[in-house]
């Protein structure tokens, strides 16, 4: 095809997160122009006040505010939104207390406190990780980091409760020798009888019972709860957790939605620790230069395109396309369906969904169910 659509480098990143600000240093770097927003929730809830228009190296975004509109342009949109967290009491059938805290809480009494402080000197804490389901990614790596703080700067003794301990992400196995060489107890259970009293708390499993001062829990994670709300402002997906929906078998790149032009960065899509999350945004980052790098966009080799004195306006194939690439338009005799040719990426499901049979691929050469497989 040869076509070339030129495009800005601009780009909206979606969110106030940790990693959002390190796509953002990491673009602006690149010389993109960066417009970073963090709408509350009200503004995609409720009567919608909110709509995303457009497609790759033409999005706008506007948004209806504290009584008050904004409109946002771009030729790419990052979300960035990280993840929620809550205690689950329930789950753990323990409520929080002065013996039973949460990561959260036990980090500020460390904040709070001087290194080394006689208060805690001898103290035994007991960390618990899987109690009822299995902790993720992000809260082991903390519980890790707390446990080496807990033993440099209060000399407390410290015991790691685990069922199965993965150490599948990154710096987890490097953490996990790190806690061993400065003597924290790493403590296996299949089962656990949690008890609390006047003289502490107490954890009895299968290797006997372990008596500590306290009793330290993670914080679960889940999706936002306005996830659904972003993702269906944006028509991108969300997989069966709940979370933003990395998909596109295509591309082979970080973060790539199923709509070109859309990406998503860090927690809100993937399980991982803050570190981790900064170095997906900086990968997601690079897979925005790659799109628009070059200043400009061509359509794939293999697109759809609607006839459209056939097109009987259905809007099948609008309701249908995975990646949002087909629009009604006005041609010079008719209003028909279009396909966006820099939006399509060929996978073909409007010609099958056609009832008019008015869509064909551009740019093959056979139709696909006549192309032979290649060996090897």
């Amino acid at each position: 095809m040869n076509k070339r659509f030129p495009v800005d480098r601009n780009v909206i990143v979606w969110g106030d997160t940790p990693e959002a600000r390190r796509a953002t240093q990491e673009l602006e770097t690149l010389g993109y122009d960066v417009e970073r927003i963090s709408p509350t929730l009200e503004s995609i809830k409720g009567d919608m006040e909110a709509s995303l228009e457009g497609h790759v190296g033409g999005f706008t975004l506007s948004l209806q505010e504290n009584g008050s509109a904004h409109s946002h342009e771009a030729s790419a949109l990052m979300v960035a939104t990280g993840n929620e967290r809550l205690f689950p009491t329930k789950r753990y059938g323990l409520p929080l207390s002065s013996q039973v805290l949460n990561t959260a809480q036990i980090e500020q009494r460390l904040d709070a406190t001087e290194p080394a402080s006689a208060a805690h000197r001898d103290q035994r804490i007991l960390l618990m990780l899987d109690l009822e389901s299995e902790t993720s990614r992000e809260m082991t790596a903390e519980v890790f980091r707390l446990g080496i703080r807990l033993r440099q700067e209060w000399h407390a003794e410290v015991c790691l409760f685990y069922r199965d301990l993965k150490v599948d992400a990154p710096g987890l196995e490097r953490l996990t020798r790190a806690m061993r060489q400065r003597g924290i107890v790493f403590c296996r259970y299949g089962e656990a009888d949690i008890a609390t009293g006047e003289d502490g708390i107490a954890v009895d499993y299968e290797e006997g019972e372990i008596a500590g001062d306290m009793l330290v829990l993670p914080e679960a994670v889940g999706p936002r709860p306005d996830t659904g709300a972003l993702a269906a402002l944006l028509d991108v997906r969300l997989g069966e957790d709940g979370y933003f929906q990395t998909l596109n078998v295509q591309g082979y790149r970080r973060g790539l939605s199923n709509r070109r032009g859309i990406f998503f960065a860090g927690r809100c899509h993937m399980d991982c620790d803050m570190t981790e999350a900064q170095e997906d945004a900086i990968q997601v980052a690079a897979s925005v230069d790659a799109l628009l790098g070059a200043g400009f966009l061509e359509p794939d080799p293999v697109i759809a395109e609607v006839e459209a004195s056939q097109c009987v306006r259905c809007l099948t194939c609008i309701r249908t396309c995975p990646h949002g690439a087909i629009e009604l338009a006005a041609y010079e005799e008719t209003v028909a369906a279009r396909v966006i040719e820099v939006a399509c990426q060929g996978c073909g499901a409007c010609v099958a969904g056609c009832p008019a049979q008015a869509i064909s691929m551009v740019g093959q050469a056979l139709p696909a169910w006549m192309v032979a497989p290649q060996e090897g």
